[in-house]
């Protein structure tokens, strides 16, 4: 029996900063779990409260800082046959192609994969977004900033949830049922 690999997500944003955060928002959940695990905290809180489930997933994450990296990766995920899941993407990314060309190469090479638009600044609309990374189904617009706690619960619905539509809009709010 083979052992079910984790969803991967793609992160890319030319600020490294922003990377960091991504970092920070995205690897906490693994990191913390490991740092359970090895002071015997796992095993407290079992004895305390009883086997209590593990609701946060577990993914790998790849970075990058240009949409030209992001359409490579995603192209060797593709023929790899371990494609990304999700791919959050931000829209300017100087000196090379922007988050729309991205978008619309990634499109052309996983039609599976939810890219995630996420960008401060309103060159693109999702409408237009749409017509090239579409369809609505796959393709989500979130502004920045974007509270941590909003990216953690996107990137968990999205690894997760088979019908994920049910929980996320086209414009990254959460519905509430």
């Amino acid at each position: 029996m083979t052992k079910k690999r984790a969803p991967k997500l793609l992160v890319v944003d030319d600020d490294l900063g922003v990377i960091a955060a991504y970092r920070l928002v995205l690897e906490k959940t693994a990191d913390s779990r490991t740092v359970q695990h090895m002071f015997g905290l796992d095993a407290l809180e079992t004895e305390l409260f009883g086997e209590t489930p593990k609701d946060e997933p577990q993914w790998r994450v790849t970075f990058m800082d240009q949409g030209a990296d992001a359409v490579k990766a995603v192209r060797w995920a593709a023929d790899d046959g371990d494609p990304f899941t999700a791919i959050f993407l931000d829209v300017r990314m100087p000196p090379g192609i922007d988050g729309y060309e991205a978008a619309e190469q990634i499109r052309k090479i996983d039609p599976n994969a939810h890219i995630v638009i996420v960008t401060g600044f309103s060159d693109y609309t999702y409408d237009d977004f749409l017509e090239v990374a579409g369809p609505s189904s796959h393709l989500t617009y979130m502004p920045k900033p974007v509270w941590p706690d909003e990216l953690r619960k996107v990137a968990h619905i999205l690894a997760t949830e088979r019908n994920y539509r049910k929980f996320l809009s086209p414009q990254g709010v959460l519905h509430h049922d």
